[in-house]
């Protein structure tokens, strides 16, 4: 018997418009720090662009704690893992340790094993945010001048940054869910098999989907 596929909204207009927003702000201003710090650049000009991408940044980011409370895929109890999700943690995380040689499991929305570090980075957006604001007080937070906590938590940024690229087109490559365009057009693909215990060896269940 062939295997049913089914294509399922998952992801909301606003969702994917403020991660796109996000996404395309914080590459200007990692990239915009950098050669401000690095390279024969007109400074004061790529400062003022920092600082004014970085004030629109912080509208979307506004937007998207909004998103946190109002029902839809950008709820914050979608990053928060269900019991049905923690068991394919372990699964994504062999996915990733093989680079994608092992299979790799489906899950509705969001990647359970990056659910908490998806909260995690809005939270340091959002202290990165604060601390941009403030970066020409004297503050020292935990030893910290204001510039630097500003440039840690941008590092953290950076690299979560990179690694989320490298992760989703891992997914899209590997997998049969169509990650990236999801984020693109909504919809994700899943497809159903017969298998003895459908709880252990699916990451969903397709009823719920179908109702969501």
């Amino acid at each position: 018997m062939p295997n049913d596929i089914y294509r399922v909204a998952v992801f909301s207009k606003a969702q994917r418009i403020t991660h796109w927003l996000i996404a395309a702000a914080t590459t200007f201003l990692l990239i915009s720090a950098w050669l401000v710090q690095h390279s024969d650049v007109d400074v004061i000009a790529w400062l003022d662009w920092h600082i004014m991408i970085g004030q629109s940044l912080s509208l979307v980011l506004a937007y998207r704690i909004y998103l946190l409370f109002v029902p839809g895929s950008g709820h914050w109890r979608l990053l928060v893992p269900t019991s049905e999700q923690r068991h394919v943690f372990t699964r994504t995380v062999k996915f990733y340790a093989s680079l994608g040689r092992l299979p790799c499991p489906d899950w509705y929305a969001f990647n359970p094993v990056w659910q908490p570090v998806y909260l995690l980075l809005i939270i340091v957006m959002i202290l990165t945010t604060v601390t941009g604001f403030l970066i020409g007080n004297y503050l020292f937070p935990a030893d910290f001048t204001m510039p630097q906590l500003h440039a840690v938590l941008a590092n953290f940024i950076l690299y979560f940054t990179l690694a989320h690229i490298f992760f989703a087109v891992l997914h899209d490559i590997k997998g049969g869910g169509a990650q990236v365009s999801a984020m693109l057009n909504g919809y994700k693909y899943f497809q159903t098999k017969e298998v003895e215990n459908p709880i252990k060896d699916n990451s969903v269940s397709l009823d719920s989907l179908l109702k969501k």
